[in-house]
């Protein structure tokens, strides 16, 4: 579909409906006992980490668009919490790495699954659409 074809109303509604459907899926996030609560600043660091092991701190701050104070913010609070780890590089001793925890990858596990039963009632038995959808969000992710 090009631009042409497509409104300005249209694509602003469906910039809502991804916003809205982000706050479902952060309260649902949020619902769990049995998983530490955290920022929606470092849910986002903690996932970037995740599908990222061994990224470097100035990386993630850097492609998640963050301010440096917020984002070490967001680091120290994930260490606290011991969910993330920074180990030194091992091609570059003056620099580390950042790894997720084994704390952090049962509660991941968690969120994920709770998020996939989510989608999966909303979605219904036929999930038509589901790559495409998954590809247009990544794609809008990497702008």
């Amino acid at each position: 579909m090009n631009r042409s074809a497509v409104t300005e109303t249209a694509l602003a509604d469906f910039a809502d409906a991804i916003m809205g459907a982000a706050r479902v899926i952060r309260s649902w996030d949020q619902a769990s006992d049995t998983v530490v609560p955290l920022s929606v600043t470092e849910a986002a660091v903690l996932e970037y980490v995740d599908r990222h092991p061994g990224c470097r701190p100035s990386d993630v701050a850097h492609d998640m668009r963050m301010r440096t104070s917020n984002f070490s913010a967001a680091l120290r609070a994930l260490e606290k919490h011991e969910f993330v780890e920074r180990r030194s590089d091992p091609s570059d001793g003056r620099t580390v790495n950042l790894y997720v925890t084994a704390l952090a990858a049962r509660d991941i596990a968690v969120v994920r699954g709770r998020r996939a039963a989510l989608l999966a009632d909303a979605l219904g038995p036929d999930p038509a659409g589901l790559d495409a959808a998954r590809a247009l969000l990544d794609r809008l992710r990497q702008t």
